[in-house]
């Protein structure tokens, strides 16, 4: 049984890093690594079973306009701002509901685990973000573009916000 659950998540892992790598291809987009380190632990994912997992500390940059599609992590992510602005938009799921917060250079965010979102780079300049998550091993990290590297990223489609 554990083949089979392996498979199966790999299968989800590909078809969300496909998925990811369709829309940034088809996109201009500017994001480039600044920094992407990563660490090996185990964590557990809610269901009481620790697996091994990749701890992910990322730098980038995003020019303005540029939009991280709709999507949501496996554990807590913790955003920080070092420069530019962004806006955070999360879907409600009880209200049926989007709500946006702009965020500026020195401030920060934490977006829970299962939490839809979108972020886009709303200033007039560059913008620096330093983020970090956790995400199963088996997910991987995938590269969307020769200069953008990620981990733990898990595409939904667009919300109907109300």
């Amino acid at each position: 049984m554990k083949k089979s659950l392996s498979r199966k998540a790999k299968a989800i892992s590909a078809v969300a890093a496909i998925s990811l790598a369709t829309f940034l291809a088809t996109t201009a987009f500017a994001l480039s690594n600044i920094s992407l380190t990563l660490g090996s632990t185990e964590y557990d994912f809610g269901d009481g079973n620790p697996i091994p997992a990749t701890v992910q500390i990322h730098e980038f940059n995003m020019k303005p306009g540029d939009t991280i599609p709709w999507h949501f992590h496996k554990a807590s992510s913790y955003v920080i701002v070092k420069r530019g602005t962004l806006t955070e938009t999360h879907y409600d799921q009880q209200t049926g509901q989007c709500h946006s917060e702009e965020v500026t250079a020195g401030n920060a965010f934490v977006e829970p685990p299962g939490f839809v979102h979108t972020v886009t780079n709303t200033g007039n300049g560059d913008a620096t973000i330093l983020w970090s998550t956790v995400f199963p091993e088996s997910d991987g990290v995938a590269e969307f573009t020769p200069s953008f590297k990620v981990g733990g990223v898990y595409l939904v489609q667009p919300p109907n916000c109300n």
